[in-house]
């Protein structure tokens, strides 16, 4: 049982957000109707709700600003490799994750079915789609983000 929770240091993580806000403007994807892009002020939101809540509001939660933080990231180091294909995968991934944090597994083998079909041009099976999704759960169970 750990004793206390372990504390990080606020200025690193802003440090942090700013080089993800840095990392967005230079691989800007605007287009005319987000001429900012969204991921631009997503990255600018989180810095800002670490910013004006960290340390100062106990329901603020650091670890799903890590989390999201780190997802971007992962996405926009994919578009600047000039991956785009792989954006598209980790996009899905992210969506049937989400199914999967809030216990809809059945929804998460169909959305997954769906977007395959629809966005690939895959007609996967009813096994393939769960099994994939199970390899997903396992990874989430795995990384402690559910039971």
């Amino acid at each position: 049982m750990i004793d206390s929770l372990i504390t990080i240091d606020k200025d690193y993580v802003l440090e942090k957000l700013k080089s993800l806000i840095k990392l967005c403007q230079e691989t800007d994807i605007s287009s005319a109707d987000q001429p900012f892009g969204g991921r631009i002020l997503a990255a600018q939101q989180m810095f800002d709700r670490t910013e004006q809540q960290y340390g100062h509001n106990d329901h603020f939660d650091l670890s799903d600003v890590m989390r999201q933080a780190n997802r971007l990231w992962k996405i926009m180091n994919k578009i600047n490799d000039g991956d785009d294909d792989a954006v598209d995968r980790i996009l899905l991934d992210e969506q049937v994750e989400d199914f999967l944090t809030n216990g809809q597994k059945i929804n998460a083998i169909k959305h997954y079915k769906t977007t395959m079909k629809t966005m690939y041009d895959e007609e996967l099976s009813l096994r393939e789609c769960k099994e994939y999704i199970d390899l997903l759960h396992a990874g989430l169970v795995r990384r402690g983000i559910i039971n």
